[in-house]
């Protein structure tokens, strides 16, 4: 638009001086539409002018390895949100929120103002317009667009069994203790009668066999405590395959109905997973923040009898404790 202004300068400059060393009428028959044609190439544009606004078409996901077009159009909201044909300009900052690049892209107007979005690795991108404006016909006045609020982009990870998978069976073969309030269960404990005791839950064969009253105690798992310590490294790929095997470990002890924490150890945060919206919090939060660098300390781990560790820089087991890693 700059350019346009200095061109018209130039131009009116030209016929001023034209119209007052030359005494003919065609100099003035010359200046003076010069003179009135911005205010002419506005009067034409303002239908246009009013209430433009820019239109971002952002897709919420998608899977890693996809690609996705961001598309961006500045709009007239006075006219039904007709695209709107006067020239001008849109600039888009795509942010990744992992490692807090940004890339910035800037398109003239109207035209084909798309990104073509590769996601090569897991997280979320926030797409914003941080600027555009239009201009009349001739585009000497410019006018500011409304803006739409900052976009995110999800790319997903895909969850990928780790090798060797984790032993998860062993989560299985647990201990039992009485449960609470008694009621149903599928396991039970031969005990003798102790006064108190429903007479519902006297086991008569037994109590036949050794002339004492025994009873049928229900019992329940109790399953060893279950942990994911998560711990990826600065590095980007590292960080696309730690996040695959935790979740598909995570999804594997929810799929068994086993309950089970996750450990980032480069934050100290421990979360609980006990249903799929807990692990989709986890992920969520995960890809929107920055990624730990190599000066991140590692919080202590907490203790648990059954342990997979993802990502490069887990620390290995210790001593009495079992575990895989990824």
């Amino acid at each position: 638009m700059a350019s346009r202004r200095i061109v018209y300068a130039l131009i009116l400059i030209g016929l001023s001086a034209f119209w007052l060393f030359y005494d003919g009428r065609v100099s003035v028959f010359l200046f003076v539409p010069a003179l009135a044609l911005p205010f002419v190439s506005l009067l034409v544009s303002l239908p246009f002018l009013k209430k433009p606004a820019v239109y971002a078409e952002v897709p919420s996901s998608v899977a890693r390895g996809g690609e996705v077009t961001l598309a961006f159009s500045i709009r007239s909201r006075r006219n039904q949100g007709l695209p709107c044909p006067l020239p001008g300009s849109l600039r888009v900052a795509v942010r990744d929120l992992m490692d807090g690049t940004t890339a910035k892209y800037v398109f003239p107007t109207p035209g084909d103002a798309r990104i073509l979005f590769k996601a090569s690795h897991s997280g979320v991108w926030q797409i914003e317009t941080v600027r555009a404006s239009v201009t009349d016909f001739l585009g000497l006045w410019s006018f500011r667009a409304a803006l739409p609020s900052p976009s995110r982009l999800t790319v997903n990870p895909i969850p990928a069994e780790p090798s060797p998978s984790p032993e998860i069976d062993n989560l299985l073969a647990a201990s039992y203790r009485p449960k609470p309030g008694g009621g149903f269960s599928e396991f039970h404990e031969l005990r003798e009668y102790r006064p108190g005791d429903p007479v519902r839950t006297l086991h008569w064969k037994a109590s036949a066999k050794t002339d004492k009253p025994v009873v049928r105690e229900a019992e329940e798992a109790v399953r060893s405590r279950a942990l994911i310590v998560f711990a990826p490294s600065f590095d980007r790929a590292d960080a696309d395959a730690a996040l695959d095997a935790a979740v598909w470990v995570s999804g594997e002890l929810l799929r068994r109905e086993i309950p089970h924490e996750i450990f980032a150890q480069k934050t100290g945060a421990l979360v609980p997973i006990r249903v799929e919206e807990d692990l989709a919090a986890f992920v969520g939060s995960f890809l929107s923040s920055p990624l730990a660098g190599p000066e991140a300390e590692d919080f202590p781990e907490p203790g648990a009898e059954w342990v997979f560790r993802a990502g490069s820089d887990a620390r290995p087991a210790e001593i009495g404790r079992k575990g895989a890693g990824s």
